[in-house]
């Protein structure tokens, strides 16, 4: 809990806000993510390249990029599970197609033609589908709630012997 009066400020949290919106600052903020001091927050606009050395420390893994927009997302949530030592959050967001205002077949359609014109991915993803993909790569959903039409997801690797497939 952040003492009364006291503002709640750091460099991380400015990046993040500015990045990824103020929706991602308040999940965070609910489950006191904040306070681990090993955090990697993975920008959809800047690129780097991290190692298993660079992620061995990291308490907590932020995505800010929408997990609709990954080319290849199992290779990903794969290879990610590889290099996340065990009991890391792993914090992330999707847009769920069932929350789609409109039908579902012309939402269907809308999204493919708009990734066509946009050459850019975006898979269609629902809540199901993102807790089973997360429980396929030993991730163990903690929670997963929807704000301002994104659905948040806090999840937590697990070791290995402990995965359940």
């Amino acid at each position: 809990m952040i003492p009364y009066g006291k503002p709640f400020f750091s460099p991380d949290s400015l990046n993040l806000t500015a990045e990824g919106g103020v929706t991602f600052f308040q999940y965070l903020k609910k489950f006191s993510l904040f306070r681990e001091r090993e955090m990697l927050i993975l920008s959809p606009n800047i690129h780097f390249y991290y190692d298993e050395s660079d992620l061995k420390d990291v308490k907590t893994f932020i995505l800010l990029r929408r997990l609709n927009l990954i080319k290849d997302l199992n290779a990903f949530l794969e290879t990610l599970s590889i290099l996340l030592p065990s009991g890391v959050n792993f914090v992330g967001c999707f847009s769920d197609n069932k929350t789609l205002k409109w039908n579902g077949f012309v939402s269907n359609i809308t999204n493919k033609i708009t990734s066509i014109l946009d050459l850019k991915t975006d898979n269609l993803l629902d809540k199901d589908e993102v807790s089973s993909l997360l429980k396929k790569y030993g991730f163990e959903l903690v929670d997963m709630t929807e704000m301002n039409e994104l659905i948040l997801f806090y999840s937590k690797t697990v070791s290995g012997s402990e995965q359940v497939k």
